[in-house]
């Protein structure tokens, strides 16, 4: 069952620190009937006295602790300024008395004192420095900016909120206190300072202008090079675009515009891409949301499937599946994520019941009937609220145009993910998986990675100078979607390659590869020779060569440190992969 966007708790932790004792064990050993030892006791006085100093000598310096700790409290309680590792905030005079803070490592909670002493919570809110965004994304939090060091190291800073009334539920009115509370509440975010050689930038990583400028400049090339529809399709670009793009004499970027939203309310703006006809400007054919801090495509529409901004917290989606087929959905947008999780749906099907062709979804493809007065009024709370997208032309983007002409700097700024380099720590491999990437990556067009697939049937290392790998050389090309690698092109490249081991090291010295049809069996006998029936077994077995491409992609992930979880093929389930294992599975593949 797909989850519905539905109001977050914030559960707030509260640490209890409790102690634990440890029972000696009395019996230590078989056939021990008293362990009992006998001391001298001058001995004994001894130990007792030194165990007795160094207990007074901890103690002394716990006390020591607690106190510095207390007095570093207070100074803070007084200076109304809190800090940890990375920022600080300061808390306004008239409010020092009213509130409790805690501060840890990478957050400060702000609570009302009163209501948190009372059990009713008390929370106003929470700063919190993260450095990965699946750690906050869909929770009650807004992003506020960045903090960054010199070192390289950047969180995205965000606002924590409770999403429940945190003081006493029982009174009529919000207590006085707690409304000063609310209403300093933007005075101590804006005083969040770096600290320790962080610095902090306000609204950092959240506008979309700053954002998608590298998406933009796909568009750019695509109205400017003449993108037949089937390679816009490929690009994740609605084929729509293209009748736009010709319909203006070379005018295209005119009529194509762009605009920003946040409809998941997560404080980063969405972008939206649509027509500029001189209508009303609602419609959008392509979305794009941002994943892991990169832009990241969610869905194409076109003239039977247009989609829009519904109140700024939702995406709509219009669909027409033919005369007496119509639909209205409306989803939300997950954050960090590329999913859309469908709120509900209004569906008109003549094909299905043409006396009443009303019918209401809160599941994909679950519909239950309605009568005509529920589906009017449903719909109208859809298409009432769409908001009008304040489109800028692509012509007037000037960034976007200029990495448009600089397609070396397109591909730089906007790769997702870094290439494949094999990760294992055996040089002989290493030289294998880069001619699979050199030979073949050129027949295809470039993607987010290309990764090499080899699937070793056997190896002859009896002549140094021509050592023989026989197997199927694979090599796919991925395009990254959310947390999955969807294969967008590749191919099978069963043969045997042939290197020798020189001075310098390895090198690749010729490749037999199959023919293709009716000569795939003879050529494949000639080349494995022996090794054919084995090939035959290998080459046959998808769910073996699943289970190998899957540990080479998790390697590829730990490696870089990545947060893809699966990969895809088209049309088929996806696969997870499998813990990384770079310390044994490149040698176990002979």
């Amino acid at each position: 069952m797909k989850k519905r966007i539905v109001a977050t708790m914030l559960c707030l932790m509260v640490g209890i620190t409790g102690c634990s004792s440890a029972t000696p064990d009395t019996n230590s050993g078989p056939g021990t009937a008293d362990n009992t030892q006998l001391v001298d006791p001058a001995e004994e006085a001894s130990t007792d006295n030194a165990e007795s100093d160094s207990a007074e000598a901890e103690s002394s310096e716990e006390a020591e602790e607690a106190t510095a700790t207390e007095e570093a409290a207070d100074a803070e309680a007084q200076s109304g300024k809190y800090s940890n590792k990375i920022f600080e905030i300061t808390i306004p005079d008239e409010l020092k008395d009213i509130v409790k803070v805690d501060v840890t490592d990478d957050k400060i909670d702000v609570f009302h004192k009163e209501s948190l002493d009372a059990g009713f919570g008390g929370y106003e809110v929470g700063i919190w420095a993260v450095a990965d965004p699946k750690e906050y994304a869909g929770g009650p939090f807004t992003k506020l900016g960045e903090i960054s060091n010199e070192d390289g190291e950047v969180y995205d800073v965000i606002k924590c909120m409770p999403s429940e009334i945190q003081w006493d539920y029982n009174l009529e009115d919000e207590p006085e206190d707690f409304k000063k509370l609310d209403e300093a509440e933007s005075a101590i975010l804006s005083s969040i300072t770096g600290v320790n050689g962080f610095t902090y930038a306000e609204g950092a990583g959240m506008k979309g202008a700053d954002l998608y400028n590298t998406v933009l400049a796909k568009y750019v090339k695509a109205v400017t090079e003449g993108w037949d529809a089937d390679k816009l399709e490929r690009e994740n670009i609605s084929p729509e675009f293209y009748n736009i793009a010709i319909a203006d004499d070379g005018q295209g970027l005119d009529g194509i515009g762009y605009a920003f939203a946040d409809v998941n309310v997560d404080g980063i703006d969405e972008m939206f891409i649509g027509p500029l006809d001189g209508g009303d400007n609602t419609i959008a054919y392509d979305i794009y949301t941002i994943v892991d801090h990169k832009p990241a495509f969610v869905v194409s529409g076109g003239a039977r499937n247009r989609y829009y901004n519904d109140d700024n917290h939702f995406i709509a989606n219009e669909w027409s599946g033919g005369a007496a087929q119509s639909g209205f959905d409306l989803y939300g947008i997950s954050s960090n994520d590329t999913e859309m999780i469908l709120q509900y749906s209004y569906k008109y099907d003549g094909y299905e019941n043409e006396n009443e062709p009303w019918f209401k979804a809160y599941e994909p493809d679950k519909y239950e009937s309605i009568t005509e007065k529920e589906f009017d009024e449903g719909v109208a709370g859809i298409t009432d609220n769409y908001v009008k997208f304040d489109f800028t032309p692509l012509s007037k983007n000037e960034d976007a145009k200029g990495l448009a002409e600089n397609e070396e700097a397109v591909e730089a700024s906007e790769a997702k993910i870094p290439a494949y380099e094999y990760p294992g720590p055996e040089a002989f491999y290493s030289v294998l998986y880069k001619y699979i990437i050199t030979t073949f990556s050129g027949d295809y067009e470039k993607a987010d990675v290309g990764i090499p697939c080899p699937i070793i049937v056997a190896e002859d290392e009896s002549d140094k100078d021509d050592i023989k790998v026989y197997g199927d050389f694979k090599y796919y090309n991925y395009e990254l979607k959310g947390d999955t690698l969807e294969m967008v092109s590749g191919g099978s490249y069963p043969g045997c390659m042939h290197l020798k081991n020189t001075d310098a090291g390895y090198e690749v010295t010729d490749i037999e590869l199959v023919e293709d049809g009716s000569d795939f069996t003879p050529s494949a006998k000639k080349i494995f020779g022996d090794h054919y029936d084995e090939f035959m077994k290998v080459y046959s077995d998808g769910e073996k060569q699943d289970e190998i491409r899957a540990q080479i992609i998790a390697n590829y992930v730990a490696a870089n440190k990545l947060s893809i979880t699966q990969f895809k093929d088209y049309g088929w389930d996806p696969v997870k992969l499998p813990e990384e294992n770079i310390d044994s599975f490149y040698s176990q593949l002979n």
